[in-house]
């Protein structure tokens, strides 16, 4: 875990908020990072690449709240992720351009995957919008459920409910969202 993208930060205060951002999102952003490219050689260069393009936003993060906060980070890495797949497909079908038909046969299509990744990306931005008009306890079951992996026991600390009614309120609020999704004919 490189931190590399800190020496750019002058201000002290910025650096600490720029590290404690880091640190926060760092596996989510691995693990949204591999989602998009399925390649780890390259996810921790994409989520330096991320925060280096964040650096100049510090102003702008310190405003938003932790859900408008978590989605900015995300889609700037989502973003960074993207260039990366778009300029890979380039430099293959430069490199494959003058092959035998043997060869291309054998070569992925690059451009397919791509195209794959962007599809399942706006599913995931259409999942992303439908959960930001749920409440904000459903997003926290969601979120304490599927993203943290938490157990009911934990969850229902954490919101204030009883840990025998946990799975019932996740069952209620993936309802909600499956609704939104649906009343916005994304699904």
């Amino acid at each position: 875990m490189s931190l590399t993208f800190l020496m750019i930060v002058e201000d002290e205060n910025d650096k600490k908020f720029m590290l404690d951002l880091y640190l926060k999102f760092y596996p989510l952003l691995k693990q949204r990072a591999f989602f998009l490219t399925r390649n780890y050689d390259v996810v921790d260069d994409l989520i330096q690449d991320s925060f280096i393009k964040l650096i100049t936003k510090i102003p702008l993060l310190r405003s938003l709240n932790s859900y408008q906060l978590t989605s900015y980070v995300v889609n700037t890495l989502k973003h960074t992720c993207l260039d990366y797949l778009r300029k890979e497909a380039r430099i293959a079908q430069q490199a494959f351009s003058g092959g035998t038909d043997d060869i291309a046969e054998q070569i992925p299509d690059l451009q397919a995957a791509t195209e794959e990744q962007y599809v399942k990306q706006e599913e995931f931005e259409a999942l992303e919008q439908a959960l930001f008009q749920l409440t904000e306890r459903d997003r926290n079951l969601l979120y304490f459920k599927y993203i943290m992996s938490m157990k009911d026991k934990e969850i229902a600390r954490l919101v204030h409910i009883p840990s025998q009614h946990v799975r019932q309120y996740i069952t209620r609020a993936r309802s909600r969202a499956l609704r939104i999704l649906k009343e916005s004919e994304r699904i």
